[in-house]
């Protein structure tokens, strides 16, 4: 068992994205299929239906049942004209992550990305941290590939300042290339698997509710494998294998 067999042993779910009476201009259906669309997310426009409310967006799942709706103005400000440099640099807090319905839903979906299409899985990272510092407690188990991301970045080194002034209990996991390890988190320093995985991952503080998980696999140079769930039985998983694996590190 290892990171790569849990992404892989994911039964990803289809879906499609339906935009329903767009008025916006046509870059943002254009934004909306390159950071969605994928082996399992089919992206579509309805016709207009002058009854309805413009710029919204429908989650169907492969029966086409509807699962959730987001406003395409709130999907734009969240994802779609965000650049991943808010969250490195600390602009966007952790206290100010807000995630579409639509977006959260599509969990248990596998997805490929790189380039501004990773943006997705950064807030989904954020996403999980959010639901940490708001549960208070209970264990985050964080893996960034390079330890030193987490002073390098200063978005990440707040966030996580944040998240340690709880009683959430940090865990941070990668390749050891930083001068010091901050007292207030638990390290778990390692190679190989380490180095090429990437995961956020919080036990809800037992309360299957609030559990959550990122987790990605890079399979090119900034270019990832990966899905999030909120699934407990999942989330369970990626703990018991974090937690058997490298408890003794």
């Amino acid at each position: 068992m290892a990171i790569a067999d849990i992404i892989a042993d994911i039964d990803s779910r289809d879906h499609t994205l339906t935009v329903l009476n767009r008025e916006s201009v046509d870059p943002m259906i254009n934004l909306l299929e390159s950071m969605f669309e994928s082996e399992h997310v089919t992206v579509t426009e309805s016709g207009t239906a002058p009854a309805g409310p413009a710029n919204i967006v429908r989650l169907q799942d492969e029966d086409g049942v509807g699962i959730a709706t987001s406003s395409l103005d709130d999907i734009r400000d969240q994802l779609l004209l965000v650049n991943s440099d808010m969250y490195i640099t600390g602009t966007r807090s952790l206290d100010s992550v807000e995630t579409a319905d639509v977006v959260a839903n599509l969990d248990d979906t596998t997805f490929n990305v790189d380039g501004k299409s990773k943006l997705l899985l950064i807030h989904i990272s954020r996403h999980v941290e959010r639901m940490a510092l708001e549960t208070g407690s209970g264990v985050l188990h964080s893996g960034f590939q390079y330890l030193s991301r987490i002073h390098d970045e200063r978005g990440t080194d707040k966030a996580y300042n944040q998240l340690s002034d709880t009683d959430v209990d940090v865990h941070v996991y990668g390749v050891p290339d930083w001068n010091h390890a901050p007292q207030e988190m638990y390290v778990h320093p390692g190679e190989d698997e380490l180095a090429r995985t990437w995961f956020v991952v919080h036990d809800g503080n037992g309360a299957d509710e609030r559990k959550a998980a990122l987790v990605c696999l890079e399979t090119g140079p900034n270019e990832y494998d990966g899905f999030w769930t909120f699934r407990p039985a999942v989330v369970d998983d990626v703990l018991d294998y974090l937690e058997t694996t490298y408890s003794t590190n």
